[in-house]
C-alpha cells in the first residue's frame, strides 16, 4: 500500500495498522485461539528450545493493555525527567562568564563523572545482592547459555561469589547487552525475579542520567533490557501471586514493547521492528495492543522524546496534525512582513551588507523596475558568487562572431547568452582572477556553419561544452551553467574572505569590487513555489511540510506579483501563529 499510495500520510498509515489488527482480531476470533491466526510462521527465536515461547489468550488482552498503560506511564515519567536535566545542563553551561575551553572542559568533566558513577553502582550492585545472585553455573540455564554465547571461562565471572559459583547479575551488567536481552526475552524464569528487578531499577535511572549527555549514545537497546526485566519480573510476580498461568516470555517483550512506545511514541515501527527481531507473526496482535496503548497514555502527558528533544534544543518542529483553526487564518496573518528582497542584478557591497545585517538563507529576487517576483536564492548562493568572484557586466555592443581565443580567455569562466525565456536577464559570468577586466557578450552567431566548426573544434578540447551547449527557437546559442561546468577552474579572489558568524555565513570584500554587479537571476531558483495573500493558513502549513519547504514567498501588491512576505518554518509554529494570529486553540 506504501508502494501503491500517492502520498501516504502519517494518519492512513496508522489507519492501516488499527485496520490490521482488527482484521487479526476477527480472525483471532473466529478461530477461537489468538496464538494461531495466520497461515505464516516465520522461523522461532534464536536460542529457543522451541518455538511456543509465545503463547497468547483471548482473556489475556486487559493484561496487554495494562502493560501498555504502565509502560506509557514510565516513558512519560522517564521524558519529563530527561527533559528536567535537559534544561539543567543547559543554563550550567550556559554561564556568560565560562570561555569556550572552559565549556569543553566541564562536559568532559561530566561525561568522566557519568562514567565514575556508572561504574561504581555496577561493580557495587552485584557484591550486595550476592546472596540472591550467586548460582551454580550447572544449576541455571539462563547462565550457561549467556556464558557459552559469550565463550567466557566460568571463573571470569565470580564477582565475589564463591568456589565454583557465578554472580548471576554480574554476568548481566559486564557481559553482552544483546546475549542479556535474548535470553530474558527467551525465558525470563531462567533468572532470578531479584536480578531481572535489578537491572531494571539500575538501568532506568542510568538512561535518565546517560542519554543527553556529549557523547555518542543510544537508547534503544537500554529501553530493551530495562522494560524486558520489568516486564518479564512483573509476568513472574503475578504468576506467582494469582497462579494465572502467564507466558512470562510474552510479557517480557510486551514490557519492552511498551517502555520503547511510551518513550519514543512510535507505533507501525515498533511493531515491524519486534515482529522481525523476534520471528514470530503471532505476537502482532499483543504488541500493537500494548504499543498503541502506551502511545496515548504517553502522549496525555507530554511529547516523545525525539519531539521534545527538538523542541528543548529551539528548533521549530511542525507536527503532521493540521488545527481546525488554521482553516481560518490566512496566510497574510502569520507571514513575516515586509520581505527582504534582492534585484536580479545587484552590486557586490549591496550583497555583503545584506548578508551581514540578516541572518535570512533565502531571499526573493526580484525585477528592479517592476519589481515583480522571478525567483528565490539561497544564502550559500550569494556567497559563492562573492567568494568566486564572478561578476556581470552589461554591455550595449553586441558580437557577432565567435573566435577561439573567446574560449581560451583566461578572465572567462563560463558564457551566459540569454535565453529566450528569460531575456531581461543577459549576463556573461567572468573569474575576478583574470588578467582582463573586460567582458566579452555573445547573443547570436548569424553564420550557422562558423558557429558549428568552431564549437567542434572547442568540443575536442572542451568536452564538458558538449553537455552545456544549447540552441533556443530564435536560433540562439545558449551555454547553460549547471552543475557540469568545470567548478575546479574557479579561482577565489585572494582579497575575499568567508567567514561563520553564530551559524550564518558572511562576506568580506575588498573595496575593489563594491561596484560590480552581480548577476543574481543566472543562479536563482526559477521554479520557486509561492502562493496568494489570501490562501487559508491550514493549505499552505499542508504544501510546505508535504513539499519539505525552507521558503514560501508570498504575492500580493496591486497586480499580485509582488512579493509582499516569506513563510519560513518559524512562521508555521504554535507559538508564533498564537502570538501574530490569535489564540489556535480557542476553535478546536
Amino acid at each position: 500500500m506504501e508502494e501503491a499510495s500517492t502520498f501516504f500520510a502519517h494518519p492512513l498509515l496508522f489507519k492501516t495498522l488499527v485496520c490490521t489488527a482488527i482484521a487479526t482480531f476477527c480472525l483471532t476470533v473466529y478461530r477461537g485461539n489468538l496464538s494461531e491466526y495466520g497461515v505464516i510462521t516465520l522461523a522461532p527465536l534464536e536460542g529457543t528450545l522451541n518455538g511456543e515461547i509465545f503463547l497468547n489468550r483471548f482473556t489475556e488482552i486487559p493484561l496487554y493493555a495494562a502493560w501498555g498503560a504502565v509502560g506509557g506511564l514510565s516513558g512519560a515519567f522517564f521524558n519529563h525527567l530527561w527533559e528536567s536535566m535537559f534544561h539543567m545542563r543547559q543554563g550550567f553551561f550556559k554561564r556568560q562568564k565560562v570561555s569556550p575551553i572552559g565549556r569543553i572542559i566541564e562536559k568532559l568533566t561530566e561525561v568522566g563523572l557519568l562514567s565514575i558513577i556508572t561504574s561504581i553502582l555496577t561493580f557495587a550492585l552485584p557484591m550486595l545482592m550476592r546472596q540472591y545472585t550467586c548460582k551454580n553455573p550447572d544449576s541455571t540455564v539462563a547462565i550457561k547459555m549467556l556464558l557459552v554465547d559469550e565463550e567466557s571461562d566460568l571463573s571470569e565471572h565470580r564477582f565475589g561469589c564463591g568456589k565454583n559459583q557465578i554472580d548471576e547479575l554480574g554476568v548481566i551488567l559486564f557481559g553482552s547487552r544483546e546475549s542479556a536481552i535474548k535470553f530474558i526475552l527467551t525465558d525470563p524464569t531462567m533468572f532470578e525475579p531479584a536480578t531481572l528487578l535489578s537491572v531494571g531499577l539500575l538501568f532506568f535511572p542510568l538512561m535518565t542520567l546517560t542519554f543527553g549527555v556529549n557523547i555518542p549514545s543510544g537508547i534503544f537497546m537500554p529501553t530493551m533490557l530495562v522494560g524486558a526485566s520489568l516486564g518479564g519480573v512483573a509476568c513472574i510476580a503475578l504468576n506467582s501471586a494469582l497462579d494465572l498461568g502467564l507466558n512470562s516470555s510474552t510479557y517480557a517483550l510486551l514490557g519492552a514493547a511498551a517502555l520503547l512506545s511510551g518513550i519514543q511514541r512510535s507505533t507501525v515501527s515498533l511493531c515491524v521492528i519486534l515482529l522481525e527481531g523476534t520471528g514470530q507473526t503471532k505476537i502482532l496482535i499483543p504488541v500493537i495492543i500494548t504499543v498503541v496503548v502506551a502511545r496515548y497514555v504517553g502522549d496525555f502527558f507530554n511529547h516523545g522524546i525525539y519531539e521534545m528533544a527538538i523542541e528543548a534544543k529551539g528548533y521549530p518542529y511542525l507536527d503532521h496534525h493540521i488545527k481546525k483553526s488554521y482553516d481560518v487564518y490566512k496566510v497574510k496573518d502569520v507571514m513575516s512582513s515586509p520581505a527582504l528582497t534582492i534585484n536580479s542584478v545587484e552590486t557586490a557591497r549591496n550583497i555583503e551588507l545584506m548578508l551581514k545585517q540578516t541572518g535570512h538563507h533565502g531571499f526573493p529576487v526580484v525585477d528592479a523596475n517592476t519589481k515583480k517576483f522571478l525567483g528565490l536564492v539561497r544564502r550559500d548562493q550569494l556567497v559563492a558568487l562573492l567568494e568566486c568572484g564572478i561578476f556581470t557586466e552589461t554591455s550595449t555592443t553586441l558580437m557577432k562572431d565567435l573566435t577561439r581565443k573567446s574560449f581560451k580567455a583566461e578572465s572567462m569562466l563560463a558564457l551566459t547568452i540569454r535565453d529566450d525565456r528569460y531575456h531581461k536577464f543577459p549576463s556573461f559570468i567572468s573569474s575576478s582572477g583574470g588578467a582582463s577586466e573586460s567582458s566579452i557578450k555573445l547573443e547570436t552567431i548569424d553564420d550557422d556553419t562558423v558557429r558549428d566548426d568552431i564549437l567542434d573544434n572547442e568540443f575536442d578540447e572542451y568536452s564538458w561544452l558538449m553537455d552545456n551547449v544549447q540552441e533556443t527557437n530564435r536560433n540562439s546559442l545558449v551555454i547553460t551553467g549547471d552543475d557540469a561546468l568545470p567548478t575546479g577552474s574557479i579561482r577565489k579572489s585572494n582579497e575575499t574572505t568567508v567567514y561563520s558568524d553564530h551559524g550564518k555565513l558572511i562576506v568580506k570584500l575588498d573595496e575593489a569590487h563594491y561596484s560590480k554587479n552581480v548577476d543574481i537571476a543566472a543562479v536563482m531558483n526559477q521554479g520557486a513555489y509561492c502562493v496568494a495573500t489570501g490562501l487559508p493558513l491550514s493549505k499552505a502549513y499542508t504544501m510546505f511540510t508535504t513539499l519539505g519547504l525552507r521558503h514560501l514567498v508570498v504575492l500580493g501588491g496591486k497586480d499580485g506579483g509582488e512579493v509582499v512576505g516569506v513563510l519560513t518554518r518559524v512562521n508555521f509554529t504554535p507559538d508564533y501563529i498564537e502570538s501574530h494570529a490569535g489564540d489556535i486553540n480557542r476553535l478546536d
